[in-house]
């Protein structure tokens, strides 16, 4: 069965950029890593049989994705200030109001 060598490349490119090392692709297919950066790179260095063991290899290989973590920006002076400012109000007690009636003549009359 002949394998296009561009899906190949292609799958192998996602592959290493989901955190696989071409070192340990190469080394597991057993084709020489140099060879195996060059195909990556675009060259058609490898042989037809090489190309094939390595789509099967790519084809089983599966990379579990963790949840991704974006990096959050460092926060400005003014930020600081306001989440620190937000921070002692949530930690403050709030104080009821008892009901005081303003009604003077019902006041009276009781």
């Amino acid at each position: 069965m002949l394998h296009n060598n561009d899906s190949v490349r292609n799958k192998l490119i996602e592959i290493t950029n989901q955190g696989l090392m071409l070192k340990s692709i190469a080394l597991n297919v057993g084709v020489d890593v140099n060879d195996l950066s060059r195909f990556k790179g675009g060259m058609d260095c490898l042989e037809q049989s090489d190309v094939e063991i390595l789509s099967e290899y790519l084809n089983e290989v599966h990379i579990p994705q963790w949840k991704t973590v974006t990096k959050e920006k460092p926060m400005t002076m003014r930020e600081r200030l306001l989440a620190s400012k937000n921070k002692q109000n949530k930690e403050k007690p709030k104080r009821r109001r008892s009901n005081v009636s303003l009604d003077l003549l019902n006041e009276l009359e009781s």
